[in-house]
């Protein structure tokens, strides 16, 4: 009996470092869709990130979904995603992510050739870019990386608008405003004004004259996210919290404004959270990507088309590549590593040793230490909370389920007693 308690005791502690030691990164792993697409100029074609085993590169594919082929070929540690069509949908520009997190800015001189071009060091975290008209400029946001990495409060550079040739040269930082938050980038189609949104206000940066001003027609009250306008300028397409589930978490919608009338409208009932919307350009259609399984990680998408007229929505069935069904330990070990391991192990390592102590009339000893151990976490909780209010919510959920396997390992002594008298006494 010892052995098989020291056994599952190891398995435990082994479960919990790996869990706490290991890479959280729910996305390690996963084979789907990412979180970004673009739409060509003449709307044939669409651009996508996708996951294969974890590496996110970025495909392309027949707007019905066909003939998907892969376009940019990530180096160890990197992902590609943020796609963005040149004017002639020949070339495209791109972010690249790597293993610290830093996103640099990248172009794809021809989309059939493997060459790209780094436009940006990791000295920046670019969030946002776009291509001038005639594809020789691209326009991002960014701010230092190293501030990106710092704690809210405690960063001295916030996010500004720069811009570099395709070829490498003439980078120029062209706000100083340090925000920190800014939407995504759009450019209007004669190329002389960037579009981007705050929170509350409508933003936007004449090339011409060098100033950012603001634009009431495109503002929207309140925190709006995934902001574009469309390539005619009309519609001001944003996503925002509209409600909330069951289970009090947000639910984000699709919502679209008339720049002229300044009406909004919702557009997705969805459930769950719409992002990465973008506009065709010769008819009136958006696409938008549909989060499955909010808010559960990785995020599962589908990718959604409609008429925002009449509000048709068509998904869009990719012919994706044939996942990699061979064995991996790493995402086998890292599926099993759950919280549902977590509690069968605990609940089998003091169930083991109730019956085990129950030879020396100790039977509630290891109910006691559960105990004890519950009351040291719901003390924790108060500290880590002072420290972290996140950190505190995340130990106030690991005390309820403390508590909840210790009522369930009083019951089992209780009952398991009960069970041997019984017998005895027959």
């Amino acid at each position: 009996m010892l052995v098989l308690i020291g056994v599952v005791t190891i398995l435990f502690i082994s479960s919990v470092l790996y869990i706490f030691i290991n890479d959280s990164d729910a996305y390690r792993h996963y084979t789907g869709l990412g979180e970004s697409i673009s739409i060509s100029p003449d709307d044939s074609t669409l651009a996508f990130s996708y996951y294969t085993n974890g590496n996110e590169a970025i495909y392309t594919g027949d707007i019905d979904g066909k003939d998907v082929t892969q376009v940019t070929f990530p180096a160890e540690g990197e992902d590609h995603r943020e796609p963005r069509f040149s004017e002639d949908g020949k070339s495209m520009i791109f972010l690249s992510e790597d293993s610290n997190k830093v996103r640099s800015l990248h172009y794809k001189p021809e989309l059939e050739d493997e060459e790209t071009i780094q436009l940006t060091d990791k000295e920046d975290q670019v969030f946002s870019a776009a291509l001038s008209p005639d594809g020789e400029t691209a326009y991002y946001l960014a701010m230092p990386a190293e501030d990106f990495h710092k704690e809210p409060g405690q960063n001295k550079n916030g996010t500004d608008v720069h811009t570099i040739h395709t070829d490498g040269s003439g980078h120029e930082q062209l706000t100083d405003e340090d925000r920190l938050d800014m939407g995504q980038i759009t450019i209007s189609d004669d190329g002389q004004r960037l579009y981007y949104n705050g929170f509350e206000n409508g933003i936007y940066y004449d090339i011409d004259s060098g100033m950012e001003k603001t634009d009431s027609e495109i503002a929207v009250r309140g925190e709006v996210y995934h902001t574009v306008l469309s390539p005619d300028e009309d519609y001001f397409a944003y996503t925002k919290v509209d409600d909330t589930s069951e289970q009090g978490t947000f639910i984000y919608e699709l919502f679209l404004k008339n720049v002229s009338s300044g009406d909004s409208k919702r557009l997705t009932d969805y459930n769950s959270n719409v992002v990465s919307p973008v506009f065709f350009h010769q008819e009136d259609r958006l696409a938008l990507l549909a989060n499955k399984n909010w808010p559960g990680e990785p995020s599962q998408y589908e990718i959604m088309t409609f008429r925002y007229e009449d509000g048709e929505m068509i998904p869009i069935n990719l012919e994706l590549p044939e996942p990699d069904d061979s064995f991996q330990l790493g995402a086998f070990v890292d599926k099993m590593m759950n919280e549902a391991t977590l509690t069968v192990l605990y609940l089998l390592m003091f169930g083991l040793s109730i019956v085990y102590c129950h030879g020396s009339s100790r039977t509630y000893w290891p109910v006691i230490i559960s105990g004890i151990v519950t009351l040291i976490s719901l003390i924790v909780v108060f500290i880590a909370g002072y420290i972290n209010p996140w950190l505190g919510v995340w130990v106030m959920t690991l005390t309820m389920g403390l508590g909840v396997c210790t009522v369930i390992l009083l019951l089992f002594a209780f009952i398991y007693q009960k069970i041997l008298k019984i017998i005895r006494g027959a």
